[in-house]
């Protein structure tokens, strides 16, 4: 390119999305390290890992964090007394 305009533009890496996370049952309530549910903690959002498998749908993240973040406080108010 010998002959103008130039144009230039910065490139940065950056961490958008992680695909790790904290493990959720059906409720949203947090799992431990031997799978059973954490009394009285719930998650949602991108704080959560394996919603989508091995690699994430891009454009998800608003609507992950409102379904389980509804389910995550019917869960908390119920206390997750059966079906939400």
């Amino acid at each position: 390119m010998t002959q103008e305009p130039f144009w230039a533009a910065s490139c940065d890496m950056a961490i958008h999305h992680t695909m790790g996370g904290l493990l959720i049952d059906r409720y949203c309530r947090v799992m431990n390290w031997e799978g059973a549910p954490i009394k009285g903690l719930f998650a949602c959002g991108e704080v959560v890992g394996g919603i989508h498998g091995a690699n994430r749908i891009g454009g998800n993240a608003i609507t992950e964090a409102h379904v389980f973040g509804r389910i995550a406080g019917r869960s908390a108010v119920s206390g997750v007394s059966g079906d939400v």
